[in-house]
């Protein structure tokens, strides 16, 4: 095969704190190889160095055969070199077709030029997108496809993906996956960044896992398994947990009557109990996020009804919903124009008043955000460092546990883990039970169908903008959740999944 990059003895550090300890592995052209390792242990820095971001303190790097030094991501652009990262943005008020082509020499053609390549470029890569759709209306799962197709427009010769497909449905992966085969046909090399072992197993051709900033190890993918990976990178055996099958007590938080929501969904009903899990799941599509931003108070419901602890509530805004003591982690960060310190935003989660009232209550607090940093294994050495100094997955986990922390009854959930290693999975399970065993009911929205059925009681499936189902934790599997996400679809043979036999669908009344 035909050597793209070459990387020799690469290292970085940041803030004084070594982060790359010597890292070196090679890239063929046409090769997919995956990139493994906890969060935290120098993936994302690895990504900067590659990208021009940071600068390196030491090592070597070659690509296409000549030296590669890039100071900038625009200099490691101009050499082919393509990123998605992990916590991408996009500009809200651009088309679909602008923000495809919005880092090419193509850029500044007039529209309707951008719209006529853009809709020959989704049409011939298989996905379901409006070139015409600002993207500020899509939700996380279609921006991350926008992005692939940037990749596509861009013809970079090496291609770095970031978790690109945390937040993306099954059905979704598989027309990812599509796009990355194409694009190692080109000849083109990718570098793919994923916390999900399964699918990293199935799309790479090597696998590396990346351990306290070095290379540990490199497999063939088609020669390793799952378990064998976990191993790798936790240093012990994953802890195993039975699935949730019931609830200690029965007592309704939530009651949702005939919710509808412009034209997005339709009289969804179901209802929420004290202590209990609820999962939801759907195609991006499907309704799912309209459900939990109304549930929030991001959106204004067009009818139907809302209980909260038994009494109707009106929810007009988030200000509304955390009165009554709803909180809700979206699956992507709004608020991203600020940067507070670690502590600062830990502390946002915690009912206090505003600023500490004694020297003994300010050193109580930053004992807290130190119990929690090390909980939930941030890797910081300076709490008071912003959020920005953090990988991905340490990002993430700081959002979550501001929110585990609020003293909610109600905690919505979208997407939680995405970006979070197979470790820190455990440890967040394990705090959602305890929350749970407090009285906190949870609804957990997630693409991740294992998750779905390892972490809840029971799991509401949305369809074409209504709740076709909610299943019993105890009577349900992967494949039961794609039968009713995909209906007709699913059973037509247009799907991947398999069709599971044997369960009885579980269907709301009227």
């Amino acid at each position: 095969m035909d050597l793209l990059l070459h990387v020799d003895d690469i290292r970085a550090s940041h803030d004084q704190r070594r982060i790359l300890r010597g890292v070196g592995f090679s890239l063929h052209r046409g090769e997919i190889l995956g990139l493994i390792g906890t969060n935290g242990a120098g993936k994302t820095t690895l990504m900067d160095v590659l990208t021009g971001s940071h600068l390196p303190n030491g090592g070597r790097m070659s690509l296409a055969g000549e030296n590669f030094n890039p100071d900038s991501l625009e200099a490691a652009q101009a050499c082919g070199v393509g990123l998605i990262p992990q916590n991408f943005r996009l500009d809200p008020e651009q088309t679909v077709a602008k923000a495809i082509f919005r880092r090419t020499f193509q850029a500044a053609k007039p529209h309707p030029e951008l719209r006529a390549q853009a809709a020959k470029l989704i049409a011939e890569v298989g996905v379901d997108l409006d070139p015409d759709a600002k993207v500020g209306v899509l939700v996380r799962a279609e921006q991350a496809l926008v992005e692939v197709l940037r990749m596509v427009a861009e013809e970079a010769q090496l291609v770095i993906m970031d978790e690109v497909a945390a937040s993306l449905p099954d059905h979704d992966v598989a027309v990812l996956h599509k796009v990355l085969r194409m694009l190692t046909g080109q000849g083109r090399a990718i570098i793919y960044i994923t916390h999900r072992l399964d699918e990293v197993r199935s799309i790479a051709h090597r696998i590396a896992v990346l351990r306290e900033g070095v290379v540990h190890r490199i497999l063939d993918a088609s020669q390793c398994t799952v378990e064998e990976l976990a191993l790798l990178l936790l240093q012990k055996e994953p802890e195993s947990s039975d699935r949730p099958n019931g609830l200690l007590e029965d007592q309704e938080v939530l009651r949702v009557v005939n919710l509808s929501v412009a034209e997005d969904i339709r009289d969804v009903t179901f209802t929420v109990a004290k202590g209990e899990i609820f999962g939801l799941v759907g195609t991006h599509r499907s309704g799912t996020y309209a459900l939990v931003e109304a549930l929030a108070g991001v959106r204004a419901m067009t009818c139907g009804e809302i209980h909260v602890n038994g009494e109707q509530v009106d929810l007009q805004s988030e200000t509304d919903a955390r009165h009554r003591k709803i909180g809700f982690l979206p699956d992507s960060d709004h608020n991203f124009h600020e940067d507070p310190s670690i502590a600062e935003e830990l502390q946002q989660g915690r009912n206090r008043q505003a600023g500490a009232s004694s020297v003994e209550d300010e050193v109580s607090q930053l004992r807290g955000v130190i119990d929690v940093v090390q909980q939930m294994r941030i890797k910081t050495g300076n709490i008071q460092g912003t959020m920005s100094t953090l990988s991905g997955g340490d990002h993430q986990k700081v959002r979550l546990a501001r929110w585990m922390a609020a003293e909610c009854d109600i905690l919505i959930l979208s997407h939680p883990s995405r970006g979070i290693d197979i470790g820190a999975k455990e440890i967040v399970y394990r705090m959602l039970r305890e929350l749970c065993e407090t009285g906190v009911a949870i609804i957990l929205h997630s693409s991740d169908l294992s998750e779905l059925v390892g972490w809840c009681h029971r799991i509401g499936v949305m369809r074409d903008g209504e709740l076709v189902s909610i299943e019993a934790n105890a009577n349900t599997n992967e494949d039961v959740l794609v039968h009713h996400m995909l209906g007709d679809k699913f059973a037509s043979g247009n799907s991947p999944a398999r069709r599971s036999k044997g369960v009885t669908d579980t269907l709301l009344p009227g």
